[in-house]
C-alpha cells in the first residue's frame, strides 16, 4: 500500500520542513517515508497521526483516500442524481440545501464561474460538468470524507466500497422521524424572527415558543416556501428586490446575527436580562 503522507500534509496546508520540525526530523527523512523509501517507527506515525489530525492506519494506506471519495461521490452526483433507487440520488438536493451566498462567491472567483443565487446552482454545475466546484462542495458538505476513521476502514471491493458509502450516507443524516431533535440555527432564527416579527400579544408568543420543534420547523418551511413563489418572476423588478432583501435575511438568521429593534444590547446598562 502507498502511505497517504504527502497527501495529508498537503491538505494540512504544511511544507515539508514545516512538518518535519514538528515531529523533530529532518525534511529529508519525511521524504523519504513519503515516497516509501524507508518506514517510520510506531511513535513517528503516531506523531505524525497527532499532526495531521488522521489516524495511523489512514496514513499507512489502509481504507481510501478522502481526494478519492470526492471524485467518487462527484460522479455519483453527475450520473446518478436521476436515479430514484440509488442511494446517491439526493446528494445534489443536500449541497443546494447547504448551499450559501458566500459559497457562491468562492466558486465564481475560483473557478472562473458565473452562477447566480437560485435554486438550480447544483443542477448548472451538474450540467456543466463542473467537477472541481462539486468537489469543493463535497468536500465541506458530506461529512463522510472528512471522517478519516470511516475512510481508512473502506474495503477495497467495489461493489462493497460503493456500498459502505450509500450506508454511511444515510447513517449520516438525521432520522427524518425524530422530530424533536434539536433545530438547525437557521430554522430556529426564521422561527424567532417570525413570531417575534409578526405576534404582538406576549401570550400568544409564549405559546408560540413552547411549540414542539416539528412545528417550529414547520413554520420555518412555509417561510421558505412562501419566498420560493416570491422568487418563481424573474421579470418582475419588484419580486427581484424581494429576492435579494429576503436572501440576505436568511443568510443573517442562519448565522444567528439577526436582532430585532426591540431587542435591548447587553452594553446597556438599562438592560432588563429578563426582557425576550
Amino acid at each position: 500500500m502507498k502511505n497517504r503522507l504527502k497527501e495529508a500534509r498537503l491538505e494540512k496546508g504544511l511544507t515539508l520542513k514545516q512538518a518535519s520540525k514538528h515531529i523533530g526530523i529532518r525534511d529529508s527523512t519525511l521524504s523519504q517515508y513519503e515516497t516509501g523509501k524507508r518506514e517510520p517507527k510506531l511513535e513517528t506515525w503516531i506523531s505524525l497521526s497527532d499532526l495531521f489530525g488522521v489516524p495511523v492506519s489512514y496514513l499507512q494506506g489502509f481504507g481510501v483516500s478522502r481526494e478519492a471519495v470526492i471524485n467518487d461521490l462527484v460522479d455519483k452526483i453527475i450520473t446518478e442524481h436521476d436515479y430514484f433507487h440509488s442511494p446517491f440520488h439526493n446528494l445534489d438536493f443536500d449541497l443546494q440545501k447547504k448551499l450559501t451566498r458566500k459559497d457562491i462567491e468562492f466558486l465564481n472567483g475560483t473557478f472562473n464561474l458565473y452562477l447566480e443565487p437560485s435554486n438550480y446552482v447544483i443542477d448548472d454545475l451538474i450540467a456543466n460538468n463542473e467537477r472541481k466546484a462539486l468537489g469543493y462542495l463535497v468536500s465541506k458538505y458530506i461529512p463522510l470524507v472528512n471522517d478519516y476513521n470511516f475512510l481508512s476502514s473502506v474495503p477495497d471491493n467495489v461493489n462493497e466500497y460503493f456500498s459502505a458509502l450509500g450506508n454511511k450516507l444515510a447513517n449520516d443524516k438525521p432520522d427524518p422521524f425524530d422530530f424533536e431533535k434539536e433545530l438547525d440555527s437557521a430554522d430556529q432564527g426564521l422561527f424567532n424572527a417570525v413570531y417575534n416579527s409578526m405576534i404582538l400579544d406576549s401570550d400568544t408568543q409564549k405559546r408560540l415558543s413552547d411549540l414542539p420543534n416539528s412545528k417550529k420547523r414547520d413554520v420555518s418551511q412555509k417561510v421558505q416556501d412562501l419566498f420560493k413563489l416570491l422568487t418563481d418572476d424573474t421579470s418582475d423588478k419588484r419580486i427581484l428586490d424581494i429576492k435579494r432583501d429576503v436572501t440576505d435575511l436568511l443568510d443573517v438568521y442562519s448565522r444567528g446575527e439577526y436582532k430585532l429593534a426591540t431587542d435591548t444590547s447587553n452594553d446597556d446598562p438599562g438592560t432588563n436580562n429578563d426582557h425576550p
